[in-house]
């Protein structure tokens, strides 16, 4: 009984087994957004394309970057932005408990409650935040997902986080040219939370 008690005061007494780690990332980066619709060429061979982006596969990825790149750099408007990401982690376990953030400017294309999915890989947690492709937009009415996803890492062994969105919307009308395309990334230094006031 002696020998049992002790184990169980040693384990409570070791913070890491207990405890949580609260960390906070400041992340800087870039806001680009346009209107402006991919050529048909583009169009059509991209069908097959959004369909396959859901299941997230590299080569979903590539065609989503390669779609970006048929854009003219003068189609995009940029903008600075300014993310903090608050993580909930159990770095001994290497699980997370928890994520909230925060991104300025916000773009209004961002929805706060849409479905999520955690990864845990040997460089650390990720959380993407997606929305089925040819669902109406739960903010927008007269808006459809082609692409939704915004997806926040952090890495145990860099200390640094990071923000990768990527949300393509369509008109439900066909309407050309006034359909958004939203890109942000941003990266940024990792460090325990803690007031500084």
């Amino acid at each position: 009984m002696k020998q049992f008690l002790l184990t169980i005061f040693f384990i409570l007494s070791m913070p890491g087994l207990t405890e949580s780690s609260k960390v906070v990332c400041e992340l800087n980066g870039e806001y680009s957004i346009t209107y402006k619709d991919l050529k048909k060429t583009y169009l059509s061979e991209g069908i097959e394309f959004f369909k396959n982006l859901a299941r997230q596969t590299q080569q979903s990825l590539f065609l989503l970057d390669r779609a970006k790149s048929n854009f003219a750099e003068s189609d995009w408007s940029r903008d600075k932005v300014y993310v903090v990401q608050y993580w909930n982690l159990d770095s001994a376990n290497e699980t997370m408990e928890s994520l909230k953030y925060s991104i300025e400017p916000s773009p209004i294309w961002i929805y706060p409650d849409a479905s999520s999915k955690i990864d845990i890989s040997s460089e650390g947690p990720s959380v993407t935040h997606f929305l089925e492709n040819e669902d109406k937009h739960p903010l927008f009415d007269d808006l459809l997902v082609d692409f939704y996803q915004v997806k926040n890492s952090i890495n145990w062994f860099t200390g640094k986080g990071k923000l990768k969105v990527d949300i393509w919307l369509k008109h439900k009308d066909g309407a050309r040219g006034k359909s958004p395309k939203v890109a942000i990334i941003a990266q940024g230094n990792c460090e325990p939370q803690k007031k500084k006031f």
